[in-house]
């Protein structure tokens, strides 16, 4: 299995290096290829949408909230 590390800041200034086996995480991208910072805020039936989104095609509809294009306001 491949093996890869990352480095967390702790609370107080210090850093440590975590060790992981296996598959490295894949980032969130938005549709568009650009890696996602945010996820659609839609109410649905059982939560909200969470489609990954990067900030230029998010639709900002207010404090905190943001709609992929495919839900309008």
């Amino acid at each position: 299995m491949p093996r890869w590390s990352e480095t967390v800041r702790i609370p107080g200034g210090g850093v440590a290096i975590v060790c992981h086996s296996g598959p490295r995480p894949r980032t969130p991208r938005c549709r568009c290829g650009q890696i996602s910072s945010l996820q659609c805020d839609f109410p649905m039936l059982h939560g909200t949408c969470d489609r990954y989104l990067c900030t230029s095609c998010a639709v900002h509809v207010g404090r905190n909230r943001d709609y992929c294009a495919e839900h309008p306001r």
